[in-house]
This record gives structure tokens, C-alpha cells and sequence, in this order.
């Protein structure tokens, strides 16, 4: 179970590397909102005609990861870290099946110990 949940965190970690910079915090309201700019995002990955990546954009479970996770002073997680820093090493493993499997059992610890 642990392993599996590692392997879909690396995946999304992967799906959704540089969505921080596509946040736009709007401040006209009382309460900020927070405004992902997909046509950016797709544009810098150079994915602009990838129908499966545009529709999980526009549903509604990546609208509730960016209200949970655009406020730019939270908490930080196991995610964050993968999609600031390890995204570089998750690509470079892609050709190294026992270095991937490797970092998927360090992830899952990860996950055990949380």
C-alpha cells in the first residue's frame, strides 16, 4: 500500500512540476483567491495540446489541490519537496529501474513514518 502511494506522489510530482509559478494570488476580495493560469503552465511544459493533462486542469479535484496547496505561507510536505527538488532525480531514474525502485521504498518510508 505504501509503495503504491510513492508511486502516484512521484507521478503527480512529475504531472504537476512548476504549477507554483502559474499561482496567481488575487487580493481584490476580502479573502484572496487564488487563480492558476493553465494556458501558462501547459505553454512552459510545452504540453498546450495535451488533451489528458488539460482535463485534469480543469477538474475539479486539481481545484481543490491549488485552493489547498496555492497559499504561499503554508506548511510545506513530502510533496513540495518532491516537486521543488527531487523532480531532476526522478527523471534521471526514468532509464534506472533499481535506483527508481530504490527511491519509491525511500518515499513510502517517508509515507510510513508520517
Amino acid at each position: 500500500d505504501k509503495e503504491v502511494r510513492a508511486i502516484f506522489l512521484r507521478l503527480f510530482a512529475q504531472l504537476f512540476q512548476g504549477y507554483r509559478s502559474c499561482l496567481q494570488l488575487i487580493r481584490i476580495h476580502a479573502e484572496p483567491v487564488i487563480h492558476f493560469h493553465k494556458a501558462a503552465f501547459l505553454g512552459q511544459r510545452g504540453l498546450i495540446e495535451n488533451d489528458f493533462l488539460t482535463k485534469v486542469l480543469n477538474g475539479m479535484a486539481f481545484a481543490g489541490f491549488v485552493s489547498e496547496r496555492g497559499p504561499p505561507f503554508r506548511a510545506c510536505d513530502l510533496f513540495d519537496e518532491l516537486v521543488a527538488f527531487e523532480v531532476e532525480r526522478i527523471k534521471a531514474e526514468e532509464g534506472n529501474p533499481p535506483k527508481m525502485i530504490k527511491h519509491v521504498r525511500e518515499l513510502a518510508e517517508q509515507l510510513f513514518k508520517n
